[in-house]
């Protein structure tokens, strides 16, 4: 190609993206303004005007799928080799300015940003506990009338989060003074941390598949969940998020010390990263010259993991019923979803506990199974990415006691690491699907569609529908490949 010839080509690929991320923007306005316009109709006292709700909801799952379709677009540029210089610049801005805008709005598909606020708010009373006291108790005082203007709802129970986070609510709320203050302060440290993940996938490619490193950071900076449940939403799976990230890039750089305290402080934000820890232990078992090396930073990591544990709870720590709010959160529920469907049929023979414990219990052997399976076939740093990823989406698609829009965020960013074939559609499926059912805990609360309806919907649109996609994925790999799947 001559100079001339590349010069088009570059000036073309930049004209595209800017109108691509002008789009989007304008999008992303729309998607708030509907989002917006639903949460705020029928809100307390409010009769509910139906058919403007309804009108709202077409323009948002309008608006939602013109917006993934500018997403993959922009992920096909990238993959034909087009984005250069002044695009590839334009490709890398867009999604921050995006993230900015968002960070000013108000969370209107979800309340439990405002909760977080109200957890730190009972954390700095002396009498009050945020694992023990309800985030509902502070719904009289004049804090709570604040987050009522916002649309919050005295609905949550305890913090079922790890302390770490719990301490990052008390610091948020003790500094800002007001609940407002304090939403955008947590919101800010959310962003914060989505753009510290992409700076961390960004790494990672560059190092382990240089030839995906713009792609693979651009299918999760563009992805509409991530920045929708981050930016506007402000869910605290973005630090959970990094740390993992974070934790994977020291894998890399051969350093399972600070690895393991990476993994341990996403602990400490969500429990879920726990179980890539089997994944990243046989993997730097194969990797690591040195056992006595290795084992020595593996326990010196563990040790410091552990410190860190203590002294983050032990403001909090009230005994076991410390953790009460995490057993909760994991009791299956009665649902389409696998964890769902076992549930129901244990429930013909035993008590609702007993169907409850054996259904943990069952799915917890077959996911120990499968992760532990999965981490033996681990063969090099991307083998260990893809583990992860599959790990993370077989947790989020069966063994998960329930499904919220934002589960898909933590499969997706480590998809992001893995950007080619069955894992790119995989991460455009799930994303879609996570954004189409986001609107229906919306419907139902205004009564417009009944709580079978809601469950239902979500499940199959944000559960089956992924998982069958996923399934027929590989089946369709094994078939043309003649031969297991190997990664």
């Amino acid at each position: 190609m001559d100079p001339t010839e590349a010069r088009s080509v570059a000036r073309s690929g930049a004209l595209r993206v800017a109108v691509i991320g002008a789009s989007s923007g304008a999008l992303y306005l729309v998607v708030y303004l509907t989002q917006r316009g639903m949460f705020l109709n029928g809100l307390g006292e409010a009769p509910v005007d139906r058919t403007r709700l309804l009108f709202e909801a077409g323009v948002y799952y309008g608006a939602t799928v013109l917006l993934f379709a500018l997403y993959v677009w922009v992920l096909l540029l990238c993959r034909r080799g087009l984005l250069h210089d002044r695009a590839r610049t334009l490709a890398l801005l867009f999604p921050v300015l995006f993230n900015l805008g968002l960070l000013f709005g108000n969370p209107h598909q979800s309340i439990d940003a405002l909760t977080y606020v109200a957890h730190g708010y009972l954390g700095n009373l002396p009498d009050a506990n945020p694992y023990i006291t309800a985030a509902a108790s502070v719904e009289d005082t004049d804090f709570g009338r604040q987050l009522a203007s916002f649309g919050w709802l005295p609905v949550h129970g305890p913090s079922p989060y790890g302390p770490l986070w719990t301490h990052i609510e008390v610091v948020a709320s003790a500094i800002s003074g007001s609940a407002s203050a304090a939403l955008l302060t947590v919101k800010a440290l959310v962003v914060a941390a989505s753009m510290g993940s992409a700076a961390l996938i960004w790494k990672i490619l560059g190092r382990v598949r240089p030839e995906d490193q713009l792609l693979g950071t651009l299918v999760y900076l563009w992805n509409p969940v991530i920045v929708v449940e981050f930016a506007a939403e402000g869910h605290n799976d973005a630090l959970m998020v990094l740390c993992v990230l974070l934790s994977l890039a020291l894998t890399v750089s051969a350093r399972p010390a600070m690895s393991i305290v990476a993994l341990m402080l996403g602990v400490l934000v969500k429990y879920l990263p726990l179980m890539l820890l089997p994944a990243q232990a046989i993997y730097l078992w194969r990797t690591e010259r040195s056992r006595s090396r290795l084992l020595g930073g593996l326990f010196l990591g563990l040790v410091i993991g552990l410190v860190l544990t203590v002294a983050l709870y032990s403001p909090f720590w009230a005994g076991l019923r410390t953790l009460d709010a995490v057993r909760f959160q994991g009791q299956p529920a009665i649902s389409p979803s696998p964890s769902g469907l076992l549930y129901s049929y244990l429930l013909r023979s035993f008590s609702p506990d007993e169907a409850a414990r054996f259904a943990l219990l069952i799915l917890g052997v077959l996911f120990v199974e499968f992760v532990l399976i999965l981490s033996w076939r681990i063969r090099g740093f991307n083998g260990l990415l893809q583990a992860c990823a599959g790990i993370a989406l077989a947790y989020v698609l069966v063994a998960s006691a329930e499904y919220w829009p934002w589960y898909a965020a933590f499969p997706l960013a480590l998809l992001a690491l893995a950007p080619r074939g069955i894992f790119l559609f995989a991460a455009v499926v799930i994303s879609l699907c996570s954004r189409l059912v986001a609107p229906v805990s919306v419907l139902l609360t205004r009564g417009v569609i009944s709580v079978e309806t809601a469950v239902i919907s979500k499940m199959a649109i944000g559960v089956t529908l992924p998982l069958a996609t996923v399934a027929l994925l590989y089946l369709w790999r094994w078939r043309r490949r003649g031969m297991p799947v190997k990664e």
